[in-house]
């Protein structure tokens, strides 16, 4: 069973190798070198805050498999306009077990639970069709393609943007 806790310091060198590893980031989350963000945000006591946060994503034996992240945005007027935004990432080793559409049923769920926000969207490359799966399990509804919203390895990317409201599956 995939469980969502809280950051602890000993993940933080593992969760920065998104940062620091094309091959630990794979082929849709390698934007580039940044080399300790993570350890940045934990030093500031950022790991949560009011509008945006980390959750470390675990398997059943409580063994770190990835982190789960969201920020808040805003998509109209705020602050009625505003949803949460949230990504994932699942180390090589543990990826195709299920803890990706897990983890982000989960967030979902957390967010619902804990604040009035109605939206809770996710965006994934338009080749990265596993994570189109991925949020389809998880209960996200495909909302359509932003076109050549997001530059990486050198190109504009089209991006398909998933969305999940307060009260669905």
């Amino acid at each position: 069973m995939t469980r969502l806790r809280k950051v602890v310091e000993a993940d933080i060198d593992v969760l920065d190798q998104q940062r620091e590893d094309p091959d630990a980031s794979g082929e849709f989350n390698w934007f580039g070198f940044k080399p300790g963000g993570m350890r940045r945000r934990w030093d500031a006591g950022e790991m949560l805050t009011e509008h945006q946060g980390v959750l470390a994503v675990v398997d059943d034996d409580g063994h770190l498999v990835g982190d789960v992240s969201w920020i808040r945005m805003h998509n109209g007027p705020p602050p009625n306009g505003d949803c949460w935004n949230v990504g994932i990432w699942i180390a090589p080793d543990a990826r195709g077990k299920g803890h990706g559409s897990a983890a982000q049923r989960l967030i979902a769920a957390y967010l619902f639970h804990h604040t009035y926000l109605e939206r809770v969207e996710a965006g994934t490359d338009i080749d990265n069709v596993a994570e189109q799966r991925a949020l389809e399990k998880a209960g996200f509804t495909r909302d359509g393609v932003l076109r050549k919203s997001c530059f990486r390895a050198g190109e504009w990317r089209d991006m398909v943007v998933y969305s999940k409201l307060r009260g669905e599956p």
